[in-house]
């Protein structure tokens, strides 16, 4: 038997990526080549960049770094993401979960710069 929750709110918040859509195969492109530009490993790379802003991830890959560095690089990348759409694809099943939001205040809120 499943348990069945009851939610009581005035308005839906919704994060975008991992709940909305998946962009996971432009970020692993994105964040592999920033790696082999700085002679890192690829997949050492990806352990550490999911979930936190791009800039903060430079700065713990190579610390030493100057911060207009890794902010410079950071918002270059976010240009390449948001020009690279190819892999990303909707979360099964929210198509369908935002139409059932029609005419209910909900809101798109994200860490993206788009």
């Amino acid at each position: 038997m499943t348990a069945t929750a009851v939610l009581t709110a005035r308005a839906l918040l919704l994060d975008m990526d991992g709940t909305l859509v998946n962009s996971d195969a432009v970020v692993d492109r994105i964040w592999r080549r920033w790696a082999d530009r700085h002679g890192l490993d690829g997949d050492e790379v990806m352990k550490v960049v999911h979930g936190r802003q791009g800039h903060a991830s430079m700065a713990l890959l190579l610390p030493d770094r100057p911060k207009e560095r890794n902010l410079a690089d950071n918002a270059r990348m976010l240009a390449e993401e948001t020009a690279d759409m190819d892999g990303v694809v909707p979360i099964p099943g929210a198509p369908e979960f935002l139409a059932s939001l029609r005419g209910l205040p909900h809101a798109l809120v994200t860490s993206a710069d788009v």
